[in-house]
Order: C-alpha cells, then structure tokens, then sequence
C-alpha cells in the first residue's frame, strides 16, 4: 500500500460520532461525487449531441453539474440527519446505526423534499435509481423465498427493450429528452444518408475527404 492509501486508510477509520460531523461529510461526499458523475456526462452529451456557441455549452455543462451535485449533497445531508432524529425518538442514540424503517421513511421525505421538481437531472437520478430497485427488489423476494429464483435481468431487460421501443414508435414525446435525443441519433437519422462517410463508424479528417474527391 502506498503512502497516500495508507493516509486516506487511516482518516476513514474514525468514526464521525456526532450528528454534524456525519451530516457535513455526507454533505461534501454527495457534492463531491454529483461534480464528478455529472461534470464528465454533461460534458459527453455536449460534445455530441449540443449545437451552439462553446460559452453556451460551458454554462449549461456548469449548471447541470451544479444542479446535480446541490441535490445529491443536500439530499445526504438531510437524510443524515432526519434519521438520527427518529432514532433519537426511539431512544437509539448511535449516528452509524440506522433500521430499516427508519431509512424508508427518511429517503422517502428527504427524496420528496430535494428530488420532486421535474428537471431532466431530477428524471435521470429517479430512473436510475428505479431500475436497480426493481432488480433488487425482485432479488430480495427470491432470497426470502417470495418469488421462484429466476434470472430477473434477462426479463426486466427483455421487457424494457421492447416498451422502450413501443414508447419511441408509439409516442416520443413521452420519453426522457436526452433518451429521445440518443433515440433519434439511432434510429431516425440512421434512415438517411448523405454520401460514403454516412457508414465510417468514425468522423473522417477533412484532409482525407479531399484525397478521395481528386
């Protein structure tokens, strides 16, 4: 182990015993990791699929990320400490410990509270997480006997490619904008073409383009 591993090793052994300590340091995690999650995706989806001047796509990239990493921190923080607030109610006075149900309720107020506003970066979070629920869920009743043991991914990922697809034939409106826009790049722009370089699965330099037309 190196010398930076060894120091990261020895600050997380210690425990944040006190409520602001554990709500502060879920608070940077969260901003910390939305910066990085959303930073690299906006900045993905700008270069290919976004139109306009550079000073505009920096500023959307900016508030994506800042928009990400606000509700992500706050919803950490908040969660934090709602649930030592309940366990405090019930006489369990440890900020580390937390009961299941404990954990429902305060996901299920600190979500409604920072996550209900409809934005694309609201929507993306939320589909995210409601596809590993599903898997998890069904995992969780095949593990206490409630459901046969079956492969769930293989159905949940038959079932979502074709209503995805129904949805996108059907109805496109109704997708999610940036599932739509990659839609579209796919299915629809794929039905035309201009000339040779339509079937080059990479952007030709300009330079080789006019070696071909001489």
């Amino acid at each position: 182990m190196d010398s930076s591993s060894g120091k990261t090793a020895s600050i997380l052994v210690h425990p944040c015993n006190s409520l602001l300590l554990t709500s502060f340091r879920g608070l940077r995690n969260g901003v910390y990791y939305g910066t990085k999650v959303r930073l690299l995706h906006a900045l993905v989806m700008s270069i290919l699929f976004k139109k306009g001047k550079i000073s505009e796509r920096i500023i959307s990239i900016l508030k994506l990320t800042y928009e990400h990493a606000r509700n992500l921190g706050l919803y950490v923080f908040s969660y934090k400490f709602l649930t030592y607030i309940l366990s405090k109610l019930q006489g369990k006075v440890s900020v580390l410990r937390k009961t299941s149900f404990n954990a429902f309720i305060s996901g299920l107020i600190c979500g409604y509270i920072i996550f209900r506003k409809e934005t694309p970066i609201n929507q993306q979070i939320t589909l995210y997480l409601l596809s590993r629920i599903v898997i998890g869920g069904a995992s969780k009743l095949a593990k206490i006997g409630k459901l046969p043991n079956r492969n769930f991914f293989a159905l949940l990922t038959a079932i979502c490619w074709g209503v995805v697809m129904f949805l996108f034939e059907d109805d496109p409106t109704t997708l999610q904008p940036s599932l739509k826009l990659s839609m579209d790049y796919l299915y629809r722009e794929s039905d035309y073409y201009n000339d040779w370089k339509d079937f080059v699965p990479f952007k030709i330099p300009e330079f080789i383009v006019k070696l071909f037309k001489q």
